[in-house]
């Protein structure tokens, strides 16, 4: 309510100074324009406001690091803040092995969703977890700062992808060889999506 009163009041102070200047007779074509420049300030910063993370899909993204298929995967892990154990969910893959760190940055809440399916008992949705990237024998923690950088392409998401482990509870992101639920390999053939039976 308080937001309509502002915009109608600068609204208002538009047209008053554009009447009192006579550079713009009031008709409905001046009324429609300045309401419009109005209501991009509406904001009290017009369009300075911080961008939102689009959510992104996980199907979409699993498609996404499906089609990486040359490029390298790199195991990730997320942690309860309150704990020192590392828990191993999935990879990620980035286009030409370039954007490792943002790709877990960006998808960290489709692996902290998949580590909460994983390990309920380890990882509970109230918890606070860090992400980290396998790098050689040791986890690198990924701090969601590596978002603000301008040097993001635009259209990242198009560029990394996530796969979970498998879930033998749920059957979903797993791979199956003769029936059987198996982890991820170069020899297993293509995942499915499907629920154990």
């Amino acid at each position: 309510m308080v937001s309509l009163r502002l915009t109608l009041l600068f609204a208002y102070l538009s047209l008053l100074r554009a009447w009192t200047s006579q550079q713009l007779p009031i008709r409905t074509a001046a009324f429609k324009t300045a309401s419009r420049s109005v209501l991009s300030m509406a904001g009290f910063g017009g369009n300075d406001a911080p961008k939102r993370e689009t959510k992104l899909k996980p199907k979409q993204q699993w498609d996404r690091y499906l089609s990486l298929k040359k490029d390298e995967k790199i195991s990730v892990a997320v942690r309860a803040t309150d704990t020192e154990e590392w828990l191993e969910v999935g990879n990620v893959k980035s286009k030409a092995n370039e954007f490792s760190d943002i790709a877990v940055a960006r998808q960290r809440a489709l692996i902290a969703d998949h580590a909460r399916r994983l390990f309920p008992l380890k990882v509970s949705p109230k918890d606070k977890v860090e992400w980290a990237l396998k790098e050689g024998k040791d986890w690198k923690i990924v701090d969601k700062a590596v978002l603000e950088g301008s040097e993001l392409p635009s259209g990242i998401e198009k560029l990394i992808g996530f796969e979970g482990k498998p879930d033998p509870g749920t059957g979903y992101y797993c791979f199956y060889n003769e029936g059987k639920l198996v982890n991820s390999g170069e020899d297993v053939p293509a995942p499915s999506s499907k629920k154990l039976q």
